[in-house]
């Protein structure tokens, strides 16, 4: 039986793309600095593409890890697809304030359970919490967008997270409805999460 090549082994055409360097599809985050904080959930997997994408729009993008969420995406990826140091810790250059570079927007993807509601309640115990208060201090006021892309599975979908949710949202934060499937709130499609961010500045 004969075996199917669909490919010539011919190498690829030559490209004046860097190696970090992303295809533009729009201006239409031209100039914005966006943190992409990851709490830790299996969606991180994701997250450098998101990145990518991010930037293909003309986003700069800088990631911000919890301890939990290296267990599903490591800082190299991270890093090769933001083309920035990742933070993974707070160190005395105050990364949580960003004041000498401030961000416009701020979004957490994925938005774990503990993350939202110690958000909720001004919890600031670690870095991706410690960077949310200044966040939300952002949003207030209206330096800042602030969105989330809530993940858990449906059993942790209790009273407690939706109270969260809608105290969140009444207060300005742009919650993305997720991609519901199986019992599980699930990543949205990373074109999607994308279109919000573009959105949030009016793209």
């Amino acid at each position: 039986m004969t075996k199917r090549n669909d490919w010539d082994f011919s190498p690829p055409p030559e490209s004046a793309l860097g190696d970090h360097d992303v295809e533009r599809k729009s201006n239409a985050l031209d100039g914005r600095r966006i943190a992409l904080l990851l709490s830790g959930g299996i969606a991180c997997i994701k997250i450098p593409l998101l990145a990518r994408e991010l930037r293909r729009h003309g986003a700069e993008v800088v990631a911000m890890v919890s301890e939990e969420a290296l267990r599903y995406v490591t800082v190299d990826a991270l890093s090769w697809c933001t083309d920035r140091p990742v933070i993974c810790a707070l160190s005395a250059q105050a990364e949580h304030l960003s004041g000498r570079s401030p961000f416009d927007a701020y979004l957490v993807a994925p938005a774990t359970y503990n993350t939202i509601n110690k958000l909720r309640y001004g919890i600031a115990d670690g870095v991706l919490t410690s960077v949310l208060v200044t966040a939300f201090g952002r949003l207030e006021r209206g330096q800042s967008k602030l969105l989330l892309a809530p993940t858990m599975h449906g059993s942790m979908h209790n009273s407690i997270l939706t109270e969260s949710l809608h105290w969140l949202a009444e207060h300005g934060v742009r919650v993305i409805p997720p991609k519901q499937s199986h019992g599980k709130n699930n990543l949205p499609e990373i074109d999607v999460l994308t279109d919000e961010v573009c959105r949030a500045f009016g793209g």
